[in-house]
């Protein structure tokens, strides 16, 4: 540079003197490389202090700082240089070491790489230019840690309140040969943290089911446990036959001598569902809605009663009457669904009617809709009147009258392999009208095709068919009775068919009671009569649930999922049922894709329908074979599966 180029530069930037002093001073981290080694030709204090090193000019950035390497900035400078374009980064963690002592420290810089240029525009090294920004970094850090703390801790507590709250709930509603029954619970939005709302659907003698929602004041622990006390009191009343206004009479005593259950509302309907008729009372709680198939809707008259623990000693609750005709529904709810803020309880209790109308009518997305009108209207009114908000828990139960029992179900079939399957069909079927949850439907399913397979094994000479019969009815208490009855002689079983004898243990192991009676007299016939309580699953939350769609029930198949590429291992997806009808077929899948044992074999089963304790028996003895060539059987069930159940209880280990 020329006297005149220097002087000129002098005017515009300041005496060399000058500017080095002040370059050196400033705050900021600030360094200047030359050339692609990035070569410091500049450094001021702060980068000086920064890093701890003072003979930084003429070294190479790799050799000046060696720490950096793999924290992606000599790859940053690299870019630069070779590009010409800046780069800017926020936070960017580091670990380096001060004064080469061999101890890393952790900061944050804020930092601007810009590339230098010769006069003709070529780029000739970089500039950086940082902020230490460590102790904002981590003062920040620091604070967000103690929130998510604080947040963990509280979320901690809800859910310790919601999981104390649901397991005071019934998870499940009985299955009645009359009525079905349906429920919705949604915990409040306002802090998500569950108050006192509760439900219950109770079978009663006599055929009756007795319907409650009810609301304790108050949320939290305190108000979930007082709400289980006070369910617990009034249902005890009602399954020890104490009438209506009996049972609301006691639990009103009970709340008055307990301060946390004062001013609990509660509305309780007692129905009959072969006659249709309909005791309820309403303490402090909005009446019950009755709707018709057709929309029509109607509230109950308000039978006035104050809430418990209010009226004074002695107080019994007055009860009024009404009738359910066949297809109507019985919808009691708490307030939380009718209450809305600037409207009034009327206000909300015609757009509850209105919007339960459409559901019962199918007027509301129809679209993938529950087949029931109690499913339906319990589903959207939850799903519909919240949308907008709401400050308190959320509870829907309804009971819809059917026109008619369910007729009891009688089939009798050959114990041949094509009589069997007309059988299963017919049993299907009659259980697809039930509708019972996923777990009650596979205990059932199991029973009754393990004494099936017990009448194709035992009662007729082989190559011989006889009859089999299968009855089957659901009590009015909701208990499914089912009777499997062949005209056969006993013969013992087969030592080497171990199976069978296992299955009916195992049958009675997943069912409430399985009694086997076979005659000893010389006469014919074997009876295998099993009991068992049948459920459907109560919905917590506004989301779809099970109860919108049956579920899948493919027919049996094996398919190879083998990878290719991977000709050492197979993999075979079982779908539908495992039984005495489709076992040869299995166990002839499982024998030749595994080569009689010689490769590993993986066996998903988690779209079997039914695994009877034919199937298992395959699995045991297909495990043995793998053994004697060194491999094991992979068996894949997702928990909550039927498949998995019964895994567990013949200890077959599962593949998670």
């Amino acid at each position: 540079m020329d006297d005149r180029g220097a002087d000129r530069l002098d005017r515009l930037v300041g005496e060399p003197g000058v500017v080095r002093g002040a370059f050196d001073q400033l705050p900021l981290i600030v360094a200047v490389y030359a050339g692609p080694e990035h070569t410091v030709v500049a450094s001021n204090a702060a980068m000086r202090a920064f890093f701890g090193r003072d003979e930084l000019i003429g070294l190479p950035i790799r050799s000046a700082l060696p720490e950096l390497a793999g924290q992606h900035v000599f790859e940053l400078l690299d870019e630069v240089y070779a590009t010409g374009r800046n780069r800017v980064a926020a936070e960017w963690r580091l670990q380096v070491d001060p004064g080469s002592t061999g101890e890393l420290q952790e900061v944050y810089l804020d930092f601007h790489m810009a590339p230098t240029l010769a006069g003709d525009g070529q780029v000739t090294g970089v500039a950086t230019y940082a902020y230490d920004v460590t102790e904002q970094v981590r003062a920040r850090l620091a604070a967000q840690e103690r929130a998510a703390h604080a947040e963990r801790r509280a979320q901690d507590a809800r859910d310790v309140v919601t999981t104390l709250q649901e397991a005071l709930l019934p998870s499940e509603l009985p299955v009645l040969p009359g009525a079905r029954i349906a429920a919705r619970y949604l915990v409040a939005a306002r802090d998500q943290v569950a108050g006192g709302d509760w439900f219950d659907a109770i079978p009663l003698p006599g055929g009756s089911v007795a319907l409650v929602v009810g609301d304790v004041v108050g949320h939290g622990v305190a108000a979930s446990a007082a709400m289980g006390q006070l369910r617990a009191v009034l249902g005890d009343a009602l399954v020890t036959g104490c009438p209506a206004d009996e049972a609301l009479a006691r639990a009103d005593a009970f709340a008055a001598r307990n301060p946390r259950l004062s001013a609990t509302t509660v509305a309780l309907v007692v129905l009959d569902p072969a006659t249709g008729a309909l005791d309820y009372g309403c303490c402090g709680q909005p009446p019950p809605l009755v709707v018709g198939e057709d929309g029509s809707a109607r509230y109950l008259a308000d039978t006035g009663a104050p809430p418990l623990g209010t009226g004074g000693p002695g107080a019994v609750p007055p009860i009024a009457t009404d009738t359910l005709a066949p297809g109507e529904t019985v919808l009691l709810y708490s307030d939380g669904l009718i209450e809305r803020p600037h409207r009034s309880l009327l206000d909300g209790m015609g757009e509850l009617a209105k919007v339960a109308a459409d559901a019962a009518a199918n007027r509301a997305l129809p679209l993938g809709a529950p087949s029931t009108p109690a499913e339906r209207m319990c589903r959207l009114t939850v799903e519909l009147l919240t949308r907008t908000g709401y400050d308190d828990d959320v509870t829907a139960l309804a009971a819809h009258r059917l026109a008619g029992p369910l007729p009891p179900l009688g089939a009798e079939e050959p114990t041949s392999r094509d009589g069997v399957r007309r059988l299963r069909r017919t049993v299907d079927a009659w259980l697809d009208d039930l509708d019972p949850a996923v777990e009650d439907r596979d205990a059932v399913e199991l029973a009754v095709w393990e004494a099936v397979a017990n009448a194709v094994d035992h009662a007729y000479p082989p190559g011989r068919p006889g009859p089999v019969r299968v009855d089957a009815v659901l009590l009015p208490d909701g208990v499914l009775e089912c009777r499997v009855a062949d005209q056969g002689r006993w013969r013992d079983p087969d030592p080497g068919a171990t199976h069978r004898g296992r299955g009916l243990l195992l049958a009675q192991q997943l069912t409430h009671s399985l009694h086997v009676e076979r005659a000893t007299d010389g006469s014919v016939g074997t009876v295998v009569t099993l009991r068992h309580r049948l459920h459907r699953p109560a919905m917590f939350g506004s989301e779809v649930g099970r109860d919108d769609a049956p579920r899948p029930r493919p027919p049996f198949a094996v398919d190879d999922e083998s990878r290719p590429g991977h000709p050492g291992a197979v993999r075979l997806r079982v779908s539908g049922p495992v039984d005495v009808t489709t076992v040869e077929a299995f166990e002839r899948q499982l024998s030749t894709s595994s080569r009689g044992g010689v490769l590993p074999l993986t066996v998903d089963l988690s779209d079997v329908t039914l695994l009877a304790s034919a199937g298992v028996q395959v699995l045991h003895r297909m495990r043995g074979q793998l053994a004697r060539h060194g491999h094991d059987l992979s068996l894949v069930a997702p928990p909550g599966s039927g498949a998995r159940a019964v895994l567990g209880l013949v200890h077959l280990p599962v593949t998670d």
